[in-house]
């Protein structure tokens, strides 16, 4: 696993200061028999347009719905507030979570971030 001090700003903030990173939006954890298995955080809206990121499911739990259900949740958590589109973005080597967007709805468009590799998807 990689040290903090050797991640880019933006994801070391996350690690060491999870409080601060996250002020402003929803962290959303799936438990199983009381233990945490996946999580996503829902980012606080900007110009009617929240976002998802930080999907994250435990190795063992995958294919068992977590990821599926934590989206739902961030999407009923975005109707609840009015925020529309929904917004994410996944590397292309994740072909398995672009299938999952896609099949929970999200449709890839034009590319609001220059990092090579990455696919950006919105759902309205």
């Amino acid at each position: 696993m990689e040290r903090a001090d050797t991640l880019p700003a933006r994801y070391r903030t996350e690690i060491l200061s999870p409080h601060s990173a996250f002020a402003d939006d929803v962290v959303v954890i799936a438990r199983s028999e009381g233990a945490s298995v996946g999580c996503l955080v829902v980012t606080a809206p900007v110009d009617g347009r929240t976002g998802i990121k930080r999907l994250w499911v435990d190795p063992a739990m995958r294919g068992a719905g977590v990821a599926s259900a934590l989206v739902g949740c961030a999407l009923n958590h975005a109707a609840q507030i009015g925020a529309s589109p929904v917004a994410l973005s996944v590397w292309s080597r994740r072909t398995g979570a672009i299938a999952l967007y896609e099949r929970l709805g999200f449709a890839v468009v034009d590319s609001w971030d220059a990092r090579d590799g990455l696919v950006c998807m919105e759902r309205a």
